[in-house]
């Protein structure tokens, strides 16, 4: 279970909504209470303003819990903090894919005033560097595993909720390593959550390698980004996958997102020119996000370029397959997430802007492949039992006081790609977003409250049947 420091807020008293409770996946119209950073109560339409509250209006629109975004690179970024908010979401997981801070404890420590809650990994690509093991492409000794391991240790019992893999990133990774990261998480009650690797376009062995590392370790495994890694072709085919291993009794679960195009830094080992080969990457699938050659897509003498002289350069990369997004999110064990990254204004992927509103229109409003109580499970309750988020996720007393007012009418993402829209522009339809029961963001602009709060994860995630 993961614990948040408690801070005292005010009384706000959200009136004229309808409710949407994730736990019983249904609809009251009720109001909503809140006190001392936590949901005081639920009352009956109509109750009159208690005293000393501030009244917000939710009339004609849903409330629900934060949406909670079990994958993203925020990682204490404000400007990304402020455009998750924007979007609904009021608490945020970072360190994924292998990359994280290495001393969690003085980053947790240091991210006391955010737009919006963050928990933190501990990536397993910065403790093989930080072991020694500089070169991406080499295996581990056992000497930096060793290494590997106490650094881990240290990470979670400095709060990390858990590890993140990046063997996509480190192609060297030896299974001896990951599983010796695993297995911690294990030990610690805490989960892993794994960007698997790129062997080849539609590769299954990757997958194969994830659930093989959950079943020796017995750790809580996500898969990351699944429509960015299998939704081509195979999702179907990995999708069962995860089935046959659930029912033999791994601890699966699986993030996934709204879009079809992935993104990463151009001069990381995804863009070597043997894995662009391997995964049928060109140069056509390329358009460049941010720095000075924004919106452009790369020729070969560009791409050399960027390589060289602008590593850290992000590219995202055009070659999935749309209807794959949808297949993936009617999985019910898909958590919805936005694999955000830290960008400078006017930068990077929509995916940092618009996932969640994305979500809601077009799997519920404009599909219909989810119901609206589906649909904020997936975003709220879901997440919260998997990540082992207590006292989040759910609308009820004494839970915190996290808490997004939508309008199901006009929930929308607005934002595009560099090149053709603004990839950090604010999305319609939410009214409020409500951090530690303030009011953070109102009617698409944020109120200045900087409610967030680090989450440290000192007591064990305790699994059961059916959480």
């Amino acid at each position: 279970m993961l614990k948040m420091e408690g801070y005292t807020m005010s009384m706000l008293f959200i009136y004229g909504g309808t409710v949407i409770d994730p736990e019983t996946l249904t609809r009251i119209p009720a109001d909503v209470l809140c006190a001392g950073g936590k949901i005081e109560r639920l009352c009956p339409r109509g109750t009159p303003l208690p005293q000393g509250a501030e009244a917000v209006n939710a009339e004609g629109c849903f409330v629900c819990p934060g949406f909670i975004d079990p994958h993203g690179h925020i990682d204490g970024c404000v400007h990304t903090g402020v455009l998750s908010l924007l979007q609904g979401i009021t608490t945020t997981v970072g360190g994924n894919c292998g990359f994280s801070p290495l001393h969690i404890g003085d980053f947790l420590h240091e991210q006391r005033h955010f737009p919006i809650h963050q928990a933190e990994l501990v990536g397993h690509c910065a403790l093989r560097e930080a072991a020694g093991a500089a070169d991406p492409f080499k295996p581990t000794t056992r000497e930096q595993v060793r290494r590997m391991e106490a650094l881990c240790e240290r990470a979670l019992c400095e709060g990390a909720a858990g590890v993140s893999l990046g063997p996509g990133y480190a192609p060297g990774s030896t299974l001896e390593e990951m599983e010796a990261l695993c297995r911690l998480a294990r030990r610690y009650g805490r989960f892993a959550a794994i960007d698997t690797r790129m062997y080849g376009l539609t590769d299954l062995h990757s997958l194969q390698e994830a659930i093989s590392l959950a079943a020796v370790s017995g750790c809580r495994m996500i898969i990351s980004h699944f429509e960015y890694q299998y939704g081509v072709g195979v999702e179907y085919e990995a999708l069962e996958m995860l089935e046959v291993a659930r029912q033999s009794g791994v601890d699966l679960y699986l993030d996934s997102g709204m879009y079809k195009d992935w993104c990463s830094s151009i001069g990381s080992a995804l863009f070597e020119p043997v894995t662009m080969r391997d995964n049928g990457i060109e140069l056509r699938h390329l358009r460049v996000i941010t720095g000075e050659h924004i919106g452009e897509l790369p020729d070969q003498a560009l791409y050399e370029h960027l390589r060289a002289e602008h590593a850290g350069d992000a590219v995202v990369v055009n070659t999935g397959d749309e209807e794959a997004v949808y297949t993936i999110q009617r999985y019910p064990l898909t958590m919805v997430s936005t694999d955000t990254g830290s960008y400078a204004p006017g930068e990077g992927h929509p995916q940092i802007a618009g996932s969640f509103p994305r979500y809601f229109h077009q799997m519920v409003r404009e599909r219909g492949e989810l119901t609206w109580e589906e649909a904020v499970f997936h975003a709220t309750l879901l997440p919260a039992r998997t990540l082992g988020l207590g006292t989040k996720g759910r609308l009820r007393a004494g839970f915190d006081a996290d808490l997004v007012v939508f309008d199901p009418r006009t929930i929308r993402d607005r934002a595009d790609f560099p090149g053709l829209g603004r990839p950090d522009a604010a999305p319609e339809g939410i009214r409020f977003v409500i951090v530690n029961g303030q009011i953070a963001a109102r009617d698409g602009r944020m109120t200045g409250a900087m409610a967030g709060r680090p989450i440290f994860a000192f007591e064990a995630l305790r699994t059961r049947k059916g959480a």
